[in-house]
């Protein structure tokens, strides 16, 4: 009963400590996605990834286009071919698509490790630029709202810094 009076009090008073301390506090948000895709910083860590992409991309092609040519020859050459022969040669096409199928999961796996250190790095970078706006402009809380609603449900457009963090990133990154 005792733990029952003691909630009741706190949830009434709640509301009056909350009120009156927020009102000294400076509060903005910031969209990370508008930031990541316009962004001086975040365009190039696309490029770049997209780059990189491509590259992989290239290599798995590469081996695809080479193991597709191994199996049209066999293909051609079967009917020619002894028992042994063609037992062989599956062998060594069953070989080869086993070593493409390694190197595509390879080839991804370097993909998204590429993504998670760029993005990793974009927002570190994304960090430090709010940091300093906020210092400069004393802001006490920044929070992220994304187009999901992320950490803001809603928000003054008022306390949107979107645009001013995009330009500290841009000059912290020259």
């Amino acid at each position: 009963m005792k733990k029952v009076v003691i909630y009741a009090v706190v949830m009434l008073l709640l509301p009056f400590v909350g009120t009156s301390f927020a009102k000294d506090m400076k509060v903005g948000f910031v969209d990370s996605e508008k930031v990541f895709s316009t962004s001086d910083e975040g365009l190039q860590v696309q490029k770049n990834v997209e780059e990189f992409v491509q590259s992989r991309q290239t290599i798995v092609d590469l081996a695809e286009k080479e193991l597709r040519q191994l199996e049209d020859d066999f293909k051609i050459q079967a009917s020619l071919l002894s028992p042994d022969a063609v037992k062989m040669k599956q062998e060594e096409m069953q070989k080869k698509f086993s070593q493409y199928q390694k190197k595509a999961r390879e080839m991804n796996k370097e993909v998204q490790d590429k993504k998670l250190e760029t993005s990793n790095s974009f927002f570190k970078s994304l960090e430090s630029a709010i940091k300093t706006l906020s210092k400069k402009e004393g802001y006490d809380f920044v929070l992220n709202k994304t187009k999901e609603g992320g950490a803001v449900l809603f928000s003054n457009d008022a306390d949107d810094i979107t645009d001013k963090v995009i330009a500290q990133l841009n000059e912290t990154t020259k």
